[in-house]
């Protein structure tokens, strides 16, 4: 039978991944934020309201 000193070592362990994976969901940038850079990117390349007078006619 596991002894109370390794049991609570396993609780700590685990406590600690949990954390860890609670603040990577928190803190990591979110998948949406990438899509809009992209969508802004691609409106400014494409649109004429941002197009340079002269360039590239």
């Amino acid at each position: 039978m596991l002894k109370r000193g390794m049991i609570n070592k396993i609780l700590i362990g685990l406590g600690i991944v949990i954390l860890a994976y609670l603040l990577y969901r928190l803190l990591a940038p979110k998948k949406g934020f990438e899509d809009d850079i992209e969508r802004e990117f691609e409106e400014i390349v494409s649109s004429d309201k941002y197009k340079v007078k002269g360039q590239y006619d």
